[in-house]
C-alpha cells in the first residue's frame, strides 16, 4: 500500500516535471524600450490556464540598481474566438526605490489570438539586455522580437496584427498591483463584451460613468457663427429646408443617425453652431421688434392730438 502511495506521488512529480518549465532569457534592444515577447499558453489543449511567473528578485542583476520585478500572469487565450479567455496580471516593481535605475519593467499585454493561431498572448518587457527568469506549469516557450533575437515587428500569423516595440508603459499596466482585463483586449483596437472592435473602443452594452471628456480641434468649434462675415440663412430658407427634409440643415436625419450612429463631439458641436445661430436670430428679432416699438409709440404720440382735436370739436359742434 504504501509502495502504491509513493509510486503515484513520484508520477504526479514526472507529470508535473513533463509539463512545467523554468529558466530565463535576456531582452536585447535599448534600455528605454519595451520589446514584445510571446508566450505560448500551453494549458489550453489542457483545459486549464496557464500559469506565469516571471521574476529577477535581484535589483543589481545585468547593472548596480537596474531594479527588480516579480510578476505572475494567469491567462486562458481565446483561440480563434473559442471565449473563456481572460489574462490576470499581477505585477510587482521596485518602483518604491529611488535608487532603481528602471521603475518598471512591463509595459503591456495583449492576447495575440483573437484574430489570430498563435496561441499565446504578448508581454511587452524592457530591453537593454536585460534578464528575466520564469516560472510556468505548461510550456510557455517565450521568443523574443527585439530586433536582435528576432526581427521587429512581430505579426500576428493569420490575422497580420503587428506588434512593435512601446515607449511608455500603458496606463492599464502603470503601477504595479492587480490588472484584469477579462473582456477587454489591449491592441490597436480595444474591444469591451466584444472580440471584434471596429474603432480604437468598442463596448457592446451600456456605458455608466460620470463625466465624458472629448477632445476636438478648437478650429471646429462654431464660434465663427459670430464672426461680420457669415453669411446666416434666412428663417424664410430655414423653413423651406425644413418643409423639403424634414430635418434642421447640417443636421444629420433619423435614418442617417440610424445608419450611421452618432458621434457625439460632432454632434455637439453642430447642435451648439444650431443654438449660436438661433441666438443671432432672436438678437434680430429682437432688434425688429424694438423698431417696432418705437414706430408704435411715435404713431401713438402723432394719434394722441388728433383724437384730443377730434374731441375738442365735437365738443363745439
Amino acid at each position: 500500500m504504501k509502495n502504491q502511495y509513493y509510486k503515484t506521488i513520484l508520477l504526479v512529480l514526472v507529470f508535473n516535471l513533463g509539463f512545467a518549465q523554468n529558466s530565463s532569457f535576456k531582452v536585447g534592444g535599448d534600455g528605454d524600450k519595451f520589446y514584445p515577447v510571446t508566450f505560448i499558453d500551453g494549458g489550453w489543449g489542457y483545459n486549464e490556464p496557464t500559469n506565469l511567473v516571471l521574476g529577477r528578485s535581484d535589483t543589481h542583476q545585468d547593472s548596480n540598481w537596474r531594479g527588480s520585478l516579480i510578476a505572475t500572469f494567469n491567462f486562458h487565450v481565446t483561440s480563434w474566438g473559442n471565449g473563456s479567455e481572460f489574462i490576470e496580471a499581477d505585477i510587482r516593481n521596485s518602483n518604491a526605490s529611488r535608487y532603481t535605475i528602471y521603475p518598471s519593467f512591463i509595459a503591456g499585454w495583449v492576447d495575440a489570438t483573437t484574430r489570430g493561431g498563435c496561441n499565446c498572448i504578448v508581454i511587452w518587457l524592457r530591453g537593454g539586455q536585460t534578464t528575466y527568469t520564469y516560472k510556468s506549469n505548461f510550456p510557455v516557450n517565450p521568443t523574443i522580437y527585439d530586433g536582435v533575437q528576432n526581427t521587429l515587428p512581430y505579426t500576428e500569423p493569420g490575422s497580420g496584427i503587428v506588434h512593435t516595440f512601446k515607449s511608455a508603459v500603458e496606463k492599464y499596466a502603470k503601477d504595479s498591483g492587480t490588472h484584469q482585463n477579462r473582456n477587454a483586449y489591449f491592441m490597436d483596437r480595444v474591444g469591451i463584451g466584444t472580440t471584434s472592435p471596429d474603432e480604437k473602443l468598442t463596448v457592446k452594452g451600456k456605458i455608466h460613468t460620470e463625466e465624458i471628456l472629448v477632445d476636438t480641434n478648437v478650429k471646429d468649434v462654431p464660434d465663427y457663427v459670430f464672426a461680420n462675415d457669415y453669411k446666416l440663412k434666412s428663417l424664410q430658407e430655414v423653413e423651406n429646408y425644413i418643409k423639403e427634409n424634414n430635418h434642421l440643415p447640417e443636421i444629420p436625419s433619423a435614418e442617417e443617425i440610424a445608419k450611421n450612429g452618432l458621434l457625439l463631439g460632432k454632434m455637439n458641436l453642430d447642435l451648439l453652431k444650431k443654438i449660436e445661430e438661433m441666438t443671432l436670430y432672436m438678437i434680430e428679432m429682437k432688434k425688429e421688434n424694438d423698431k417696432q416699438a418705437q414706430e408704435i409709440e411715435t404713431l401713438k404720440n402723432l394719434i394722441l392730438p388728433l383724437q384730443e382735436t377730434k374731441t375738442t370739436l365735437n365738443k363745439k359742434y
